[in-house]
């Protein structure tokens, strides 16, 4: 008479256990989270200098001193400059122009031309500084039977450039300068380097350049 009661109970407690395993099983097999879909990805940061703008080159004009006055007191060269700025070097060339024509007596004429080049040697996100050198020529003619004079300027040493926006740097020259000319002017030899403030017995003040993006 017990043999029922016992075969119920069996059914009942396998009935449980299947029960219990198929929560098991459920809670397993809970998917996870799925990712965001269409997530931007990380925005690079861009440096602001010249050479990590862009692969290609990049075309600036502005304005430019060289750092000693040319010699047979010509005075500094000083002029309109262009740009070239590649990723690991620059070059610039530099023109200037002045005529004067006084009242009383005779006029005057200047001309003034120079060319540089610079490699890249350290590059931060808002500057770089670079080696290599400039070499210049200022011509003069002051009219009414008189001589004229040309000075040359050669220049090794470095510049810095500081990126005050990806269009606009203003540059500092630092480096060792010899002068020479015709007419039997002396020879110099110069170390200095350009300040905020122009001297025309020393050296000039800062450059500046504009990048056409």
């Amino acid at each position: 008479m017990k043999k029922p009661l016992l075969v119920s109970s069996s059914l009942l407690a396998g009935l449980l256990v299947c029960l219990a395993a198929s929560n098991a099983s459920a809670q397993d097999s809970t998917p996870p989270p799925a990712a965001p879909m269409n997530a931007p990805p990380p925005a690079a940061s861009a440096s602001m200098n010249g050479g990590a703008m862009s692969s290609g080159g990049t075309i600036g004009v502005g304005a430019e001193t060289l750092l000693a006055p040319s010699a047979g007191n010509n005075g500094s060269i000083t002029g309109a400059e262009f740009v070239y700025d590649m990723p690991v070097f620059h070059v610039e060339a530099l023109l200037g122009f002045v005529h004067t024509s006084p009242s009383t007596g005779a006029s005057g004429t200047g001309v003034a031309f120079g060319v540089a080049g610079w490699y890249h040697l350290a590059k931060g996100n808002m500057a770089d500084f670079s080696v290599g050198g400039s070499a210049g020529l200022n011509y003069a003619s002051a009219g009414g039977g008189a001589a004229s004079s040309t000075g040359f300027t050669l220049e090794p040493g470095a510049e810095a450039r500081v990126f005050l926006s990806p269009n606009f740097a203003l540059s500092a020259r630092v480096g060792f300068a010899i002068t020479f000319g015709d007419n039997n002017a002396s020879t110099n030899f110069l170390l200095g380097g350009q300040t905020t403030g122009a001297n025309a017995a020393t050296a000039g003040g800062l450059g500046f350049t504009y990048f056409f993006r």
